[in-house]
């Protein structure tokens, strides 16, 4: 990945960079940071993984993807390199967003780590402007070690010598005990996030459901079309990260904060983290929750939701712990259609019908295809989870984003920062 970033010659000393690891919440951290900080007038990169429709969504300037012809020019000016160097499609496509944000002229940049953080290719990152870590659980244990602290080692790799560190709150504490060696050998300023905001009720503003969060300390609202109970970890996490780039001196009115935060899903964009989407009269709920922990939050916003949601579309990638996923959701009246998705790491579906009926769920292996399962549970009439790993959601974005039937497109756009 040096050789990688030497040949395109460093293009992340460009401009600044907020750099994110963790386990839960970094992506919906990420999009609530890009999303603040283009209303607030600036030329964002944002750098985020796995991608829904096409790989070019893991690297927009302001939301806009680089167009074909550059990707074209740029794969076939470093093809040979490439081949060479037997570089992965991730550390590929991180060098072309670091080098596709230099050329966009980007005033800064949001990156996000795709795996762990001492050895992902985002890492190769110097010297950012500010650290961020997430909520650290269990996650990818075969590569990032068997404890939590172990996995907190290595997301801690992204914290560089005399650079701030944010940390968000709910963190176990093995992880921040972790985090805080880490950045007092490196000399680097540690920043606790307090506690997280409160979420409130919901509320429908455009036709779109919004979710109110309360900031205890100032006793403001905000609204967020990310609308999970757990987004308020995210939230607090960056505000508190917008406070460090106001002491570095960055202009950030709160209006831009609170356009932001309202935005973020439709600004950064960011799909599938708790999205309401209207197929006919029958809600959909899309949620990339895919561990233990994301299952347990998507429980109490089920609990909360202002649709009962009676069937259930999961489907996992085969290295989760879904048996411990899917325990969290024990009691609830669903019926669980399993389902996998078009890649070779899916999870058969008739493992998941075994351990779900196990769990004492009513379930059943979905059809062939997930747009398949989809459209014959929407022939039910009834709300509608899809759950699990991101493939299985994007396949369903997919499927909804070519029906005419749809009333709430995916591809509505929140009003447009300048």
């Amino acid at each position: 990945m040096q050789a990688w970033d030497a040949r395109l010659g460093h293009p992340h000393r460009a401009y600044p960079i907020i750099h994110i690891a963790g386990t839960n919440g970094k992506g919906s951290t990420a999009a609530f940071l890009a999303s603040i900080l283009q209303w607030a007038g600036y030329r964002v990169g944002y750098h985020t993984s796995p991608h829904f429709f096409r790989f070019t969504e893991r690297m927009r300037v302001n939301g806009q993807e680089p167009p074909e012809t550059w990707v074209d020019a740029f794969l076939k000016s470093h093809a040979q390199f490439i081949v060479e160097q037997n570089l992965s499609f991730f550390e590929v496509t991180v060098g072309m967003s670091l080098a596709w944000f230099q050329q966009a002229q980007v005033d800064i940049a949001v990156v996000e780590v795709g795996l762990g953080g001492r050895w992902d290719a985002t890492n190769v990152i110097e010297a950012p402007l500010v650290s961020v870590l997430t909520p650290i659980d269990w996650d990818h244990v075969e590569v990032l070690g068997p404890t939590l602290t172990h996995i907190a080692g290595e997301k801690a790799g992204i914290i560089k010598p005399g650079r701030p560190v944010v940390v968000s709150p709910a963190q176990p504490p093995d992880a921040l005990r972790v985090f805080q060696e880490t950045a007092q050998a490196r000399n680097a300023p540690l920043i606790l996030s307090e506690k997280p905001l409160v979420p409130l009720d919901w509320v429908l503003q455009e036709a779109l459901p919004y979710r109110r969060f309360w900031e205890p300390q100032t006793e403001k609202i905000y609204l967020s079309d990310l609308p999970g109970d757990y987004q308020g970890v995210n939230l607090r996490t960056a505000l508190q990260v917008v406070q460090v780039l106001r002491t570095q001196g960055w202009t950030i009115p709160e209006t831009a904060v609170e356009k932001g935060l309202q935005y973020a899903a439709q600004t950064a964009p960011l799909w599938g983290r708790t999205q309401w989407i209207l197929h006919e009269k029958s809600p959909i709920l899309l949620e990339v929750a895919h561990n233990p922990q994301g299952f347990a939050a998507l429980r109490k916003l089920l609990e909360k939701a202002p649709y009962q949601i009676e069937i259930a579309l999961i489907g996992f990638s085969a290295d989760k712990d879904y048996r411990g996923a899917l325990s969290q959701l024990q009691g609830l009246p669903v019926e669980i259609w399993a389902v996998a998705a078009q890649n070779p790491r899916a999870l058969a579906p008739a493992e998941i019908t075994r351990t779900a009926q196990r769990l004492g769920f009513p379930a059943q292996e979905g059809e062939s295809t997930i747009s398949q399962t989809l459209f014959k549970a929407l022939s039910c009439g009834k709300p509608i989870l899809v759950a699990g790993s991101i493939f299985v959601v994007a396949e369903a974005l997919a499927a909804l984003r070519t029906n005419p039937q749809q009333q709430n497109p995916i591809n509505t756009l929140a009003p447009r920062p300048r």
